[in-house]
């Protein structure tokens, strides 16, 4: 891997189902999905977790979470639209996560893939957000994963260092808004 320092894994959020004739690829966000999607942008940008590249899957549910969440961010990323993260599995995803060079990378895809990706790009992780993936991974979620201890003999010995996830994150203001 490059100089890469931190990996973004964002599944896209919450879809409607597919109408009679529309591709699966076609389904757009629901009002749910926007919903979480500023959210987690928001969160993001709190975090300071600015991407300074996107790759993204073009399928439309990935192509609005990236758009919400991107808007959120106080600068604007290089945005790549590969069409393989849409039906390639996580060993795709893998390789191209080690073939970049910026320090920061956000990656929107799917699932089973991103579960999958962030199992392998982790040998450590905080308590929590172990917990959380334990669980499997939801909609709008982010693992967080510090790649900094990454060599040519460890290429997946990432540390997840945080789960963001829009049910976790309305728990938290509602907390904020009780005080």
């Amino acid at each position: 891997m490059g100089k890469t320092e931190k990996i973004l894994l964002l599944r896209h959020a919450h879809a409607a189902w597919a109408r009679p004739g529309m591709r699966d690829f076609d389904r757009p966000l629901d009002a749910r999905g926007v919903a979480d999607a500023g959210l987690i942008g928001k969160a993001m940008a709190m975090a300071e977790l600015q991407p300074d590249i996107v790759l993204c899957s073009p399928a439309r549910r990935c192509v609005q979470t990236c758009d919400i969440v991107a808007g959120a961010l106080p600068e604007p990323a290089d945005v790549s639209w590969i069409e393989a993260l849409y039906s390639s599995s996580h060993d795709f995803y893998l390789q191209l996560l080690l073939e970049q060079v910026a320090a920061t990378v956000l990656l929107i895809g799917h699932n089973p893939m991103m579960e999958d990706t962030a199992r392998a790009l982790t040998r450590t992780a905080e308590a929590w957000p172990a917990r959380r993936l334990q669980k499997g991974y939801p909609t709008a979620g982010v693992a967080i994963i510090d790649m900094s201890t990454l060599t040519d003999q460890t290429p997946y010995g990432g540390h997840l260092s945080e789960f963001l996830t829009p049910k976790r994150l309305k728990k938290q203001q509602e907390g904020k808004h009780r005080r």
